[in-house]
């Protein structure tokens, strides 16, 4: 029985010193230390730290005295106050753990000064994910949007999202869209891209570049893949407003967009344009 229960002991997260101690008590009964030393081959100057520590732990009540005694708890009766010693420490070590999380965040905060927000770049390689990513920029934008766009892909922007695009503008978010001279916009889309958003007209432009928020960049070109378009999205404070300020530009020497009626050969045209 000697080897056994101190094998098994050990396994649960017991001490040498402490496994052989518990082990030679469940041998002996009530005990003290120097027996306790001499029966489970502990060096006397540690015997008396592994009983204590097995009183901790519950494999162990000691009777007070001269000289002091020890007996072994029941194995079931240790093990149920072991495990309620483990889950206390875990308990404690958790809660240690989110003070030292707070005191972390306030260093932090006390010690760095704002710097640029800034996220990995995801790039989308195909015309249906960045219409996707679109669409999820639009739900979250709260403030502003603006876009730097052709005919065909504002036309598409807004088959796609108009509803979102509408409920934003209810909302309170600002909508500004300007939309190359390059092509034409049909009288439909025209009419209700001006009930929720200010479009103006400007000279081509190539590439398309949508901004959310103060923060948020997709940018999307022709490439050449089986798809033939690529879009960049990414979180940043700079990147924005150097976009923003090509953005200004462009907003400021555009002028207020006319309804022209689409031909049929601008039609044709555009089923071929891009995204």
């Amino acid at each position: 029985m000697g080897t056994e229960p101190s094998m098994y002991l050990k396994e649960l997260g017991l001490s040498e010193y402490e496994a052989c101690a518990y082990a030679c008590l469940l041998r002996r009964g009530v005990s003290t230390a120097q027996e306790v030393s001499d029966g489970a081959g502990v060096p006397q100057p540690r015997v008396y730290d592994a009983l204590d520590d097995l009183s901790r732990k519950g494999f162990v009540d000691v009777q007070p005295g001269r000289p002091k005694k020890f007996g072994p708890v029941d194995p079931d009766a240790a093990i149920e106050r072991f495990c309620e010693f483990k889950q206390r420490q875990y308990d404690d070590e958790l809660a240690r753990m989110h003070r030292l999380g707070e005191q972390l965040s306030e260093a932090v905060d006390d010690q760095t000064a704002p710097t640029e927000q800034s996220e990995i770049c995801w790039t989308y390689a195909d015309r249906h994910r960045i219409l996707e990513k679109l669409s999820e920029l639009t739900a979250a934008a709260t403030s502003e949007i603006r876009m730097i766009t052709t005919p065909a892909s504002f036309e598409r922007m807004l088959n796609h999202h108009v509803e979102e695009l509408a409920r934003k503008a209810a909302a309170g978010t600002r909508i500004q869209a300007v939309v190359s001279d390059d092509g034409v916009l049909s009288p439909a889309v025209a009419d209700r891209a001006a009930e929720i958003m200010d479009v103006r007209r400007v000279p081509n432009v190539e590439g398309r570049i949508y901004l959310y928020d103060d923060a948020h960049v997709l940018v999307a070109f022709a490439a050449n893949n089986a798809d033939g378009y690529v879009g960049i999205s990414t979180t940043s404070d700079t990147l924005y407003w150097t976009q923003s300020q090509l953005f200004d530009l462009l907003w400021a020497n555009g002028r207020e967009m006319s309804h022209r009626a689409t031909s049929p050969d601008a039609g044709a045209a555009r089923a071929g344009d891009d995204a």
